[in-house]
């Protein structure tokens, strides 16, 4: 790099030539992520014939609305999953992962979280007690006689796997809760390779638990979906990721 227009330090030329140098090679990678991605919605677009037609707007209930089945459709071929529910009314991340939880918990279940806290906004829909020690029961899943547990994460900010497989084993959850994001904390955010470890584990200590991924900001910055390390179920959001920035609302 050269600076024929400002005076800036050749020494510091050197550092920034240094510094991309040794980005190149995790740029290139970023790039070919975003290329395959890019490539794999395609696909999936052409596999389910999307046309104009598709775009047509409907009127009243909805009935023999194509376009909508054929966004499930074409949403859950690349995320890698049997099917999907893409809605525009669905307004939030913390919206799309209560639909979920309530859609597969009944009265006497227990949900299990192994990824610490989750999001402070699940605390009314989990029925936690909130930051200032108040109950926030009406309506939640603790109202309905739904059964909470927090594995903490280890030292290092990574799933506890000795600790969970204790309380799977011991507990047998529902459902298993995994948060992929750091959210608002400063632990690592999790991989696809990093879920599978969780999976596996759930796998051999209480394998009818069913594994729930919140996927938000997860999707698309791998060539794999938390499907492919076996999750059963995940949620995100359109604001986020899906909706390339652009999307006022919507999740999935």
């Amino acid at each position: 790099m050269n600076s024929p227009f400002f005076s800036i330090d050749n020494r510091l030329l050197a550092v920034a030539d240094q510094a991309q140098q040794e980005a190149e090679a995790v740029f290139k990678n970023i790039d070919e992520i975003t290329e395959y991605n890019q490539q794999k919605v395609l696909a999936s677009f052409i596999e389910n014939r999307v046309s104009e037609s598709h775009f047509v707007s409907t009127t009243g209930y909805g009935y023999g609305d194509r376009g909508r089945d054929t966004l499930d459709a074409v949403f859950a071929k690349a995320m890698g999953a049997e099917d999907a529910l893409v809605r525009h009314s669905i307004v939030s991340g913390t919206h799309a992962i209560t639909v979920a939880l309530f859609g597969i918990l009944r009265p006497g279940d227990t949900l299990m979280t192994v990824t610490g806290a989750p999001y402070d906004t699940l605390e009314e829909v989990i029925g936690q007690d909130d930051s200032h020690g108040r109950h926030t029961d009406m309506g939640s899943l603790r109202d309905f006689g739904i059964r909470f547990l927090q594995v903490e994460l280890d030292a290092h900010g990574y799933p506890d796997l000795p600790r969970i497989s204790f309380e799977l084993k011991t507990v047998k959850p529902k459902v298993v809760h995994i948060q992929r994001s750091r959210g608002y904390n400063t632990r690592p955010s999790l991989s696809v390779a990093d879920i599978k470890k969780i999976v596996d584990v759930v796998r051999r200590q209480s394998p009818d638990s069913i594994v729930f991924v919140d996927n938000c900001y997860g999707e698309f910055v791998e060539r794999d979906e938390p499907t492919a390390a076996g999750a059963d179920l995940m949620a995100g959001s359109l604001i986020k990721n899906p909706g390339g920035g652009i999307a006022d609302n919507g999740g999935y």
